[in-house]
């Protein structure tokens, strides 16, 4: 969990760069699987931990992409725009970790 945690956290944060949008979604991805290697290192997933983190980042712009229709209700599309990145990403870690440990 440790390796998506931070995969999300560091993708949710170069997305929101001021990049352009196609540009900011592929360094989002590779910084995610950056972390997710970086964090596996320390977790014993190894090098195993960047396709993890991949997963991760994926899923949580997935999250992003879907709490950002969300336009009306500010409070709703505040909290979506939290929970949804680590709601996405959850099944993703967890069934990618069960295959990879």
């Amino acid at each position: 969990m440790t390796v998506g945690a931070s995969a999300v956290a560091v993708a949710v944060l170069v997305r929101a760069l001021p990049l352009p949008g196609p540009v900011s979604a592929v360094v989002s991805l590779i910084v995610a699987a950056g972390a997710g290697a970086v964090a596996g290192s320390f977790t014993g997933f190894g090098t195993q931990g960047a396709l993890l983190g991949l997963a991760a980042g994926g899923c949580a712009l997935i999250g992003l992409r879907v709490a950002s229709y969300d336009y009306p209700s500010r409070f709703v599309h505040m909290t979506a725009g939290v929970a949804l990145p680590l709601t996405a990403a959850a099944p993703a870690v967890y069934l990618l970790g069960r295959v990879l440990a």
